[in-house]
């Protein structure tokens, strides 16, 4: 099976991407990075895996903070319209 080009540049893109340690990632959410790995393993942060080693792109970081952001909205918007 032959790549298309656009499947060719969301490789690129996946390599030149900032990646992050654990640890490094977890400073730039604001948890310990215990916390982190909780969310690696429970599916809820992705990451790239090189034999043990995980490391978290930058839009894996994006992607679980814009989500984080709009369950807390959602609440916000619960608690305040709905349960009053």
């Amino acid at each position: 099976m032959r790549a298309n080009r656009s499947d060719l540049e969301m490789e690129a893109a996946k390599v030149a991407e900032k990646k992050y340690s654990i640890e490094q990632a977890a400073m730039a959410v604001g948890i310990s990075p215990s916390g982190l790995r909780l969310l690696l393993n429970n599916k809820k942060l992705g990451y790239y895996q090189s034999g043990k080693r995980k490391l978290i792109g930058e839009g894996h970081l994006q992607e679980y903070l814009s989500l984080a952001e709009r369950k807390a909205a959602r609440a916000i918007y619960i608690s305040v319209f709905v349960v009053n």
